[in-house]
């Protein structure tokens, strides 16, 4: 006798059959169709684990959002390099 467990036997597939058709569903909705988005780039960068908290505290504790913060920022450094 075989000390193995015995495997489930599964049902066979009948390929030949039907298959439903699909459901319909509506496109997914795309990021040109953000109205608050258009004509805009995204800018990204990885920072370490600590940064990206601090600048999620800063938001919290002035009642902002890190988009304005980074907004800020990039437009203090801007300032600094005389640039638009």
């Amino acid at each position: 006798m075989s000390t193995m467990a015995q495997r489930a036997k599964l049902p066979k597939l009948n390929l030949t059959t039907a298959q439903p058709d699909e459901p319909k569903t509506e496109p997914r909705a795309t990021v040109a169709a953000r109205h608050d988005r258009e004509g805009k780039k995204i800018i990204a960068g990885h920072f370490p684990r600590s940064t990206w908290a601090e600048l999620r505290r800063l938001a919290v504790d002035r009642e902002t959002t890190a988009q304005e913060l980074l907004e800020e920022a990039l437009a203090d450094l801007f300032a600094k390099h005389r640039r638009k």
